[in-house]
């Protein structure tokens, strides 16, 4: 009977610890065999590993880092899931600047991962997003907003952001990341209230002269229809006046000769007076009353 406790407890202690070294490397990470004993005490080199592995509790331990897209936002409210203060601040030229909420997507490459763990000891993404990446982001938005004054950072923020995912693609490819997306989700906040008084005066400045303008191309929209209206009418009224006078110089034409027109010319010009005398076929005249 204790021979059977013997074997059962060695069988169930194999079990567990079968159980307990025994990991599964998904499809959407990457995982290293980390050897904590024995000649390879180093991380020198890490070869990836998938699937079902074993190690043996105590002697190795599995790292595994996600492949999948990461998504962050550092804003100054809660947004997006992001803690509020997260903001990130940068100055321009003459040494004004903005606060910017900053949207940032990233994966990490498959083959180049194990420099990843090899650089930071860790495979929590999220302890290496808020520690390295952001000072990453910011120091390339600091590099450009640096060379920019106030006025061309809010007038081309287009370029800006364009320019910062460049330089962050080329910087991370480096470091074993795929920079997906950077943007800046609002419209930056400058962080001296003096230079927000001023930026809106400027604002609503340059409003009202493209109000003023809008108007005046209006006013001009409609003079011209005006006038346009009037052409229009002076030609109507000299093509209706020639149409007349065609037709009058037809009817004039038509009749001048004509035994009709002599008649009519007659018509008009007799007072309505009957003839009192009359001529014989010898040429003499004799009343008729």
């Amino acid at each position: 009977m204790k021979n059977y406790i013997v074997t059962g407890s060695i069988l169930l202690l194999i079990f567990i610890i079968l159980i307990a070294g025994c990991h599964k490397i998904s499809p959407t990470e990457v995982g290293f065999k980390i050897n904590s004993s024995g000649d390879y005490r180093g991380i020198d080199s890490l070869p990836v590993i998938t699937g079902y592995n074993f190690v043996f509790p105590g002697f190795a331990y599995i790292v595994t880092i996600p492949t999948t897209q990461q998504h962050v936002v550092w804003s100054e409210g809660a947004n997006e899931g992001s803690e509020p203060g997260q903001e990130i601040t940068v100055s321009c030229l003459g040494g004004a600047g903005f606060k910017m909420d900053v949207g940032f997507n990233y994966r990490v490459d498959p083959y180049k991962a194990s420099k990843i763990y090899l650089k930071y000891r860790t495979g929590d993404l999220n302890r290496i997003t808020e520690t390295y990446l952001r000072n990453v982001v910011r120091g390339a938005m600091q590099d450009l907003s640096g060379t920019m004054t106030v006025d061309s950072v809010l007038n081309n923020l287009p370029y800006y952001e364009h320019t910062v995912a460049s330089n962050l693609t080329d910087r991370l490819s480096k470091e074993g990341f795929i920079v997906d997306n950077f943007n800046i989700t609002k419209q930056p906040i400058p962080s001296d209230a003096n230079l927000a008084n001023s930026i809106n005066a400027k604002i609503k400045a340059k409003q009202d002269a493209e109000t003023s303008k809008m108007q005046l191309q209006q006013s001009i929209a409609e003079a011209n229809k005006l006038v346009a209206s009037a052409r229009g009418d002076s030609a109507s009224k000299v093509i209706n006046a020639l149409a007349d006078a065609e037709v009058i110089k037809v009817k004039q034409a038509a009749l001048t000769n004509s035994p009709q027109y002599i008649e009519l010319i007659k018509a008009e010009k007799w007072d309505g007076k009957l003839p009192v005398y009359m001529t014989n076929g010898g040429g003499s005249l004799f009343n008729i009353k």
